[in-house]
């Protein structure tokens, strides 16, 4: 298996999952208003999970960049080495 890949396995995939899960849980628990006017709603469960979620697009885009270079780098390597 490839490095990149390794990374992209072990560090975004979790990522995005524990976003989805964070966003999932926010809507199941949904937002209502209490007997004294007040919103009750969990912004730390929304803020998380879009938090995650920017987080492993950032890391998989990192992935795939360096994977990119990576393979420019050793064809000009073959091409002049």
């Amino acid at each position: 298996m490839s490095r990149s890949l390794k990374f992209f396995l072990i560090v975004v995939s979790p990522l995005a999952a524990a976003g989805l899960a964070c966003l999932g849980a926010a809507g199941l628990i949904g937002s209502h208003v209490d007997a004294n006017g007040v919103l009750r709603e969990p912004f730390a469960l929304i803020a998380g999970g879009s938090l995650l979620m920017v987080a492993s697009a950032v890391a998989a885009a990192a992935c795939l960049l360096w994977k990119g270079l990576a393979a420019c780098c050793a064809r000009k390597r073959s091409r002049y080495g």
